[in-house]
Parts: structure tokens; sequence; C-alpha cells
């Protein structure tokens, strides 16, 4: 497969718009990346990434500080790897490890591991199977109060079912679905408003902004806010905003065509959840669209909670339970343990920014390790870590594209 995306180097980010969410932890001050080596980091990643349908594909990582990508590859990596390794800038390093397992051997084990666990002790059992970091295996982490946790020899009854190696973490944790202006937007849709009930009492988010391959716009949000196909959505103010026409249990995805024109536009609410226009962070355009990998740094926006950035991606290819079906995604959280997600942010965008504009990442899911959540929009529970679908595998789904 070619590698085709671009590895320029973006112009150096403007560091001074800062959320004020983040101004008093000098940590998580920096959203956007603000070095060039930075960025171009995050594009060779990019580019990496677009390997991961090609048998052998493992991972990538990547490591800011030492400008450095890490391709994890089964057996012998192709030729593409070792063309980006040739086209990245000065400062910044492509290394390629060998990996016991793919992702797709990874992928079906956790599947295997998910769905058994599920039928024996419930959704919330095991709370999710991720990855070992050198990817011969799985870790997964089950619930201390579940009946899997009292089982006698549970890791070898895991291993039995997903067959490979498990390593089993008992956690103090499980994974909600993050259900329950931005609070009164109106046509053409962003990502991040509200979406709620006819009372306007909120419930979730609203996602990226795709284009079916019939060149239909639609807004994408998760797939356990409503009802099903044909399901009316109503934004913050209760006013009806669209119906669902796609759904992708899978992916706990859905599709909504709005009612009015201009349908969408290209853009993420970001800020606090009540910020005004005048806020520096108030809305994104969004550039393009890029598979997660490991180590990157990435921003989350609900309507409930607002915007949360500094979370850095822990792991991907992780499976979770949603509802009575097995996900995969991606975990991040931030180093300070402090909020990323809340209930009612459940399909709000995910994205990274470069150069003052939004990259498409995910779509908010689920979130775990509850925390105090400080003013939102409606009372609430807020969480430290967050799920999230990956938005390419959202648009191979329904053969879309990013509005961008």
């Amino acid at each position: 497969m070619a590698l085709t995306a671009a590895l320029a180097v973006p112009a150096t980010a403007d560091t001074t718009a800062v959320s004020p969410l983040l101004a008093n932890n000098p940590e998580q001050i920096s959203p956007e990346f603000h070095t060039a080596v930075e960025s171009a980091v995050d594009h060779a990643a990019g580019a990496a990434t677009e390997l991961a349908l090609v048998p052998g594909f493992a991972g990538v990582a990547v490591d800011y500080a030492a400008g450095k990508v890490t391709v994890s590859w089964k057996g012998e990596a192709p030729p593409a790897v070792g063309a980006l390794a040739a086209q990245v800038p000065d400062g910044v390093t492509v290394d390629v490890e060998r990996a016991a397992l793919s992702e797709a051997d990874l992928r079906t084990a956790s599947t295997r591991l998910m769905d058994s666990q599920r039928a024996l002790h419930g959704s919330g059992a095991v709370v999710a199977a991720l990855p070992a970091e050198d990817y011969a295996g799985l870790v997964a982490e089950v619930s201390h109060d579940s009946a899997a946790a009292r089982t006698t020899g549970l890791a070898d009854e895991l291993e039995q079912a997903a067959g490979v190696p498990v390593r089993v973490e008992v956690v103090d944790t499980e994974v909600q679905p993050t259900a329950t202006t931005r609070r009164n937007d109106d046509a053409p849709w962003n990502a991040g408003g509200a979406m709620a009930t006819r009372d306007g009492t909120d419930y979730c988010t609203t996602g990226f902004s795709i284009i079916t391959a019939a060149g239909k716009h639609r807004v994408i949000s998760a797939a356990h806010c409503n009802r099903g196909v044909g399901s009316i959505v109503r934004d913050g103010a209760g006013q009806p905003l669209g119906k669902v026409t796609h759904r992708s249990p899978s992916l706990d995805a859905q599709a909504i065509a709005p009612f009015d024109a201009p349908r969408t536009t290209h853009a993420v609410f970001g800020g606090p959840w009540n910020a005004s226009p005048s806020d520096p962070r108030y809305r994104f355009e969004v550039a393009g669209v890029q598979r997660p990998a490991v180590g990157q740094v990435v921003c989350t926006s609900g309507a409930v909670t607002g915007e949360h950035c500094g979370a850095r991606i822990q792991a991907t290819n992780v499976a979770w339970s949603c509802g009575d079906r097995t996900c995969h995604g991606f975990r991040a959280s931030r180093s300070d343990g402090g909020v990323v997600v809340g209930g009612g942010d459940s399909g709000g965008p995910i994205y990274a920014v470069i150069g003052g504009r939004a990259y498409a990442r995910g779509m908010i899911d689920g979130g775990s390790n509850r925390r105090s959540c400080g003013r939102t929009s409606v009372p609430t529970q807020c969480f430290s870590y967050v799920y999230g679908i990956p938005m390419v595998d959202i648009l191979d789904a329904w053969n879309a594209r990013i509005y961008s």
C-alpha cells in the first residue's frame, strides 16, 4: 500500500490560545503542538497508520520528546515503512520493531475474550482488553467486584478464550457510556453541540460531519444515544435537528441527516461548555482525519463538560463492551488524572489541534475512573479515561469521508 500522507513540516503553532480549564496546570497548557518537530512526528505517525490494513501491522507509537515514531510489525515490515523513514525531516526518526502478534491477531483474540466473559459474567466483568506493550499478548482489566475476579484460574480461562497470553489486572472501575451554547446550535451543525430531549435536557453530543459516497452530509454520534434508524434527534434547545439514517452497532456509531440547510459545517466547538464566540478556543476548523497512534496528545469536546485537552493516547486496538457487543478503539488519559470526559459527552469529537486546526481522531464512546466534575451544563458524572472509536473506522464502514 502506497504512503500518501504529506510529511511537510507545518508552521509552528500559536500557543497563546490556552483553554481556561488548563490555565492553572503548566503540564497541560499545550493542547497544540508547539514545535515543528512535534508536528512532523504527528504527520509521520499518520502516514504509518495508513498501513494498518496491511497484514502484519501491529501498531504505531510516538515519542515527541525524542522526535521518534515507532512502527511495530509482525514479520518483515513492507518497503513502505522504509520509505517513510527516508521521508521524515531532520530531527525525526522512524524505528521498526518486531512484534509477536499483529493488530488483527490481537483484535480477534480480544473479541473472543470479551464475548466469552460477557456471556459468563455480564458486560461489566472485564472492563477492557488491550494489547500488551510488546504486542505479545493481551492485558485484561477485570472489575474487582465482579464474579470473574473471584474465579479460580482466571488467567488460564482468559488465555484459553483468547488463544494468546493474557495478563490479568484487577481494577476498581468500569467503562460507562457517556450519554446523558453548544447548548443551542443550529444549521449548519458543528461537532460538540448538545443533543437533547424535547424539554431541552442534554443526553449526548454531536460528532464530526461526514460526506457519504452519494454526497450526502451527515452528523456522527454514538448509536447508544438513540433507539435506532428513524429516531428524531433534537438540539440542546429541544428543537428538531435531524433523523438517524445509519447505524453500526459494532462501532456504536450512528449517522444523522439534518433537517435544515446548509446541513453541516467542518468545525468543532472547543473551550468550556458555556464558551462564547469571543473565547479563543470557541471553534476550530476541521482539517483532516488520522488513525490514532499511541503517545499522541488529543482533545475531547462534549456538550456537557466542554473541551478537555492534554490527554495522551495510552493504547490502541482496545476492546470493551458496548451494550451486548464488543467495540474496539483507543483509550486516552491525562498524566495528572484530570477529567477528560463526562456523562452527556457521548458522540462528541476527539481531535488533535495543530496550527490552530482540528485533526479528527475519533468519537467519544465512554469513560471510566470517576472524578469530580467541576462546573458542567447539567449534573453528571465525569471520568479520567476516555474510550474512543477511530473516525477512520466509521468512515470506512459507510464509505464516507470527513467533511474538512
